[in-house]
């Protein structure tokens, strides 16, 4: 039950770690109180295992207020800067393909268009081999032109 319960608590925390949740009516208390009493009701518990149950069922997540990064000046998706709203979506990518994207300067490697929020970024091993993961052979592509290059490549 505790392997079960602590992704979805893990993601509520992730979701609301930007606010400020002291004190809240929506805050987990009650839902950890309830699931000990739950778990402490099973025979093979006693409070020290049901404490343990808990503190896996209920991880902890950093708490960071003010953490959102503010659109530079006047900035809008509709300016027609490409480059920075690609730069700013980059961020959101792991380690390799944030790299990937740096070392195209956030254009795709198929299509060569900017890489926007439109669409998620595949990361695309050059040579097939899903266990090389040198960076040059890591390529960052949209996924539609990941969908079609491997549709393509199945096809022949």
């Amino acid at each position: 039950k505790a392997q079960k319960l602590a992704p979805l608590v893990r993601g509520w925390r992730r979701y609301h770690r930007y606010c400020k949740m002291d004190g809240a009516k929506h805050s987990l208390w009650h839902i950890s109180h309830r699931a000990w009493k739950v778990f402490n009701q099973e025979k093979k518990q006693d409070r020290y295992s049901t404490k343990q149950l808990i503190e896996k069922a209920f991880p902890s997540v950093p708490y960071s207020e003010n953490k959102h990064v503010n659109v530079r000046g006047n900035k809008s998706p509709f300016d027609g800067d490409l480059v920075y709203w690609s730069e700013r979506n980059s961020k959101l990518y792991d380690g390799q393909t944030s790299k990937a994207l740096k070392r195209q300067n956030h254009s795709c490697a198929s299509c060569g268009h900017k890489l926007l929020s439109d669409e998620r970024v595949h990361l695309h091993h050059a040579d097939g081999n899903h266990n090389n993961w040198k960076k040059e052979n890591l390529l960052a592509i949209h996924e539609s032109c990941h969908t079609y290059f491997h549709m393509g490549k199945s096809a022949s």
